[in-house]
């Protein structure tokens, strides 16, 4: 009896029972953890160390009680958060144009993202290519995956990418040293220091990005095919959480390691944060201390910019597309809407890698926080209107309030500083 209990058959349908809903949560951390990655903590950790450790965990609890009223909504109403959105009073006629404008400005951090993930492929790949060249043959690799709308395609692309940066992370760890006191004292926060609040604003927005939370909810509505009620939300809300926390974790885990990266090689050698590409590139040759460290992290680095990027086009194309359907009321055109959107974003993924990201920056980031906190109240207000069995916790209401009122008020100061 007890060898039927844990026998290999047994166990393996216990693992794809409790992984059935794995990919959307996934997708979600893969997808916003490319910039704020590399491309931020790496250079917070070598000006400030662990000092931002507080304000990292916040924001994640936050984003994922933000997560956690989208998949409750998608599961217990079986449509994605744009439609329900719409149900709000007031913001039908403004949800298409405010959230899909925000997509298409954002895209311009996505071009120097591009830009630094092709400056490390070309520095691992056997032979010589242009830093442009090399940009323009990934987005239109990444545009070939998707224009074919394949949800089950790009789940596995994401899922294998986790894999890979879970285990080159794990590898690249027995090369840093963690100082326990430093860590600990990073959970207290530091409310004088002006420079770093400003900094905190930054983490804000992008920590696990802002509106772009709202593509998960797509992905999701996938990963059910649209089945919802209350006992298809009671069998299987715990798996769609489980996903969600997996997600999280990674994302924490990843901004925790490219802090520590920041500094251990950085900050305690007395160094500032300097060019992206050759700040990543110092810190392979660092991590080369056990064999291949640098190449490992070299690939991680990139694999994590690359689903960045994939995530980034998917969910804003995918978004769009919707949208616009929703709007003229055209469901039998969203896919065609979809591949449009792709083109478009691919187009101005790669103009903007060339042209630069600077213009509007600080504009774009109190923009994004300001109408990140507006919808956190939406939400409040549409999980008010669910069924019993599919609303949030007192504690839920509690975080969100808390967060939906703080990313507003500190868009105004990171706006005036």
């Amino acid at each position: 009896m007890a060898s039927s209990m844990f026998s290999i058959p047994h166990l393996w349908d216990l693992i794809r029972k409790r992984f059935r809903f794995v990919g959307p949560g996934l997708s979600l951390a893969m997808s916003s953890a490319g910039w704020v990655g590399l491309l931020t903590l790496i250079g917070l950790g070598s000006d400030y160390g662990y000092l931002i450790l507080w304000a990292i965990l916040a924001v994640l609890v936050y984003k994922y009680a933000f997560n956690r009223g989208i998949a409750r909504y998608t599961v217990s109403q079986g449509e994605n958060i744009y439609a329900g959105l719409r149900r709000v009073p007031g913001f039908r006629t403004v949800e298409t144009p405010v959230i899909g404008g925000i997509y298409l400005i954002e895209v311009m951090n996505h071009g120097a993202g591009a830009m630094v993930a092709a400056s490390l492929l070309a520095s691992i790949l056997p032979i010589e290519l242009p830093a442009k060249l090399t940009v323009i043959l990934m987005i239109a690799g990444i545009t070939a995956i998707l224009y074919h709308n394949s949800y089950p395609l790009f789940k596995k692309i994401m899922v294998v990418a986790g894999v890979i940066i879970v285990c080159g992370l794990l590898y690249n760890l027995n090369t840093l040293y963690f100082s326990v006191p430093d860590i600990a004292a990073g959970f207290a926060p530091d409310l004088g220091n002006n420079e770093l609040l400003y900094y905190i604003g930054s983490i804000m927005a992008s920590l696990g990005t802002g509106l772009s939370l709202l593509c998960y909810s797509m992905w999701l509505e996938k990963e059910t095919k649209g089945a919802h009620g209350e006992a298809f939300f009671k069998e299987h809300i715990n798996l769609v959480s489980f996903d969600l926390t997996l997600g999280f974790l990674l994302l924490g885990l990843l901004s925790f390691f490219y802090l520590t990266i920041g500094f251990v090689v950085m900050n305690e050698e007395g160094m500032s944060a300097f060019e992206n590409d050759l700040m990543i590139r110092l810190i392979g040759h660092t991590l080369n201390t056990v064999p291949f460290g640098m190449t490992i992290f070299l690939i991680i680095s990139f694999v994590t910019l690359f689903v960045y990027l994939i995530g980034a086009l998917d969910g804003r194309a995918r978004a769009v597309a919707t949208l616009i359907a929703q709007t003229i009321n055209r469901k039998d055109a969203e896919d065609r809407l979809y591949k449009g959107m792709v083109l478009v974003f691919a187009a101005l993924f790669i103009i903007f890698a060339f042209i630069g990201d600077k213009y509007l920056a600080k504009e774009l980031v109190t923009l994004s926080m300001m109408v990140f906190g507006l919808v956190g109240l939406l939400l409040i207000y549409l999980d008010r209107t669910l069924p019993p069995y599919a609303q949030g916790s007192w504690l839920w209401y509690g975080v969100m309030a808390a967060g939906s009122v703080l990313f507003p008020v500190a868009a105004i100061y990171y706006a005036m500083m």
